[in-house]
């Protein structure tokens, strides 16, 4: 009877244990299928993690981007250089990780599931050095455009060219180092998925063509068409993208020798005085579309108005540039001010001692005879005459009120229409003059020379005195930071 309840009672404690590690089995198993529902959607909803995006892929439950027509683009908000550097300049790095994030994981669905606005990139950038994609970059195929804005020069603009490994050497060709490229809110969908602050305090934003079209060099022949990463996907199926490698593409040594190298360029062809013939109206790289009626073999691009007409009336007919001056747009058409001929305030000067003391009447004095004003003569008082290097110190506090006459040597270097690019005698000499640095006689001083006058021809010598100087409009930062004094012909 004893062994009886002893067997019982070993059987009893089994089956408690079998029980107590099955309920142990099925809780690890209701934990490991809630986690598996929870990282199912973690994955989903973080394509911009390397791993979540090898995941999605081996599942194809990712598509890879797109292209977008223009007319069924995503709404967003376009920014200029200024605009962008106001809405991310302020951000800490916290925040910056978290809107590049949230930049990139939108780029990655196509803009599907994301309830912002798509920031756009719009302006004028000059092109600081392109750099060929490979396998070790987020892209696979195609070109790294690194381009400077013009408006700002700490703000640097990464460009993403996806393309086939044949339209790389057409991209690079059409795109040389100091050639602009212009951004327009009509029909350029530049998006922006990532955002960087460099070492040195400059940005670099990162941009992709969501629209993936066609591009050419206004007034030249050079061209090439871009392929979306899904076309790209389609002829190769390796061709997928290495979030791995992490953005920015161009970073760390290989920007800084690109910079680096940009900035002997820019220096030796200012040095040589060959650059201003371009910087009055240089090529720019816009995007065309091809019309209804065109095949695919024979594309021609779409006409651009300029916005400004040129005076060409001593100058071969040829296609009117929309560039016309270094510097950006809305600060160069600047109405001329009026050259005050008579005395600009009525201050009366101080009567000599002798007329203070005599008895004369008034009228006497009113009908003592006063010598003909010089038409220069009155303006002496009231408009100071100053030389280059001192013009370009005005280039961070000049006033639109201010009367500035600009003297000295100068050679011209560039002519357009009645438009007239000048160099100082001394600047040309020094091949380490630096024309972004205020207080040196390297500034780029552009002049409008009146309907009817003829301009100077290309080469010649200036000299202008105090009798005869330029009127200073402005002086402003253009093309990379150099400093432009914009000024006009005294009658």
């Amino acid at each position: 009877m004893d062994l009886f309840h002893y067997d019982e009672d070993k059987h009893t404690k089994h089956r408690g244990a079998v029980f107590f590690w099955w309920a142990v089995a099925l809780l690890l198993l209701t934990g490991a299928c809630f986690a598996s529902w929870l990282g199912s959607f973690y994955v989903h909803d973080h394509p911009e993690q390397p791993r979540c995006y090898r995941i999605l892929k081996k599942l194809k439950r990712l598509d890879p981007p797109k292209s977008f027509p223009t007319t069924q683009a995503p709404r967003g908000d376009f920014l200029t250089a200024t605009k962008l550097l106001d809405r991310y300049g302020k951000l800490g790095p916290a925040q910056l990780a978290k809107e590049n994030a949230e930049l990139l994981r939108a780029y990655l669905m196509n803009y599907r599931e994301t309830k912002r606005r798509v920031t756009y990139v719009v302006g004028k950038y000059d092109v600081v050095q392109t750099f060929p994609l490979g396998a070790t970059d987020l892209f696979p195929s195609g070109v790294a455009v690194v381009a400077q804005s013009l408006d700002l020069p700490q703000v640097l603009l990464e460009s993403v060219f996806t393309a086939p490994s044949a339209m790389v050497p057409a991209i690079r060709s059409a795109l040389p180092t100091g050639s602009d490229i212009l951004l327009q809110r009509s029909h350029d969908l530049f998006a922006l998925i990532h955002v960087a602050r460099l070492d040195d305090g400059r940005m670099q934003f990162t941009t992709v063509p969501i629209d993936y079209g066609a591009w050419q060099v206004k007034r030249g022949s050079g061209g090439f068409q871009l392929s979306s990463p899904e076309d790209l996907e389609k002829e190769d199926p390796k061709s997928i993208l290495n979030i791995a490698a992490g953005l920015p593409i161009v970073r760390g040594e290989r920007l800084q020798q690109g910079i680096t190298a940009y900035v002997a360029f820019r220096r030796k062809a200012l040095a040589n005085a060959k650059d201003d013939e371009v910087a009055l109206a240089g090529p720019e790289l816009v995007r065309f579309d091809p019309t209804l009626s065109e095949t695919a073999g024979a594309a021609t691009p779409r006409v651009v108005r300029p916005t400004a007409q040129i005076p060409t009336a001593n100058t071969p007919s040829t296609p009117t540039p929309v560039r016309v001056v270094p510097t950006p747009a809305p600060a160069v058409p600047l109405p001329p001010r009026p050259i005050v001929r008579g005395t600009p305030r009525p201050v009366t000067p101080p009567p000599p001692p002798a007329l203070i003391t005599s008895p004369t009447p008034a009228p006497a004095v009113v009908a003592a005879p006063i010598p003909t004003p010089v038409p220069t003569s009155p303006l002496k008082p009231f408009r100071r005459i100053v030389s280059t290097s001192e013009a370009s110190r005005m280039v961070e506090n000049f006033s639109a009120g201010e009367s500035v006459l600009l003297s000295g040597d100068f050679v011209v270097t560039g002519v357009l229409g009645q438009r007239v690019a000048l160099r100082t005698t001394e600047s040309l000499r020094d091949a380490s003059a630096d024309p972004t640095q205020p207080g040196t006689s390297a500034a780029l001083i552009v002049v409008d020379f009146p309907a009817g006058t003829p301009p100077p021809a290309k080469d010649a010598i200036i000299s202008r005195d105090a009798a005869r100087p330029f009127a200073v409009r402005d002086v402003i930062r253009g093309r990379n930071g150099q400093i432009t004094i914009v000024a006009a012909e005294t009658k």
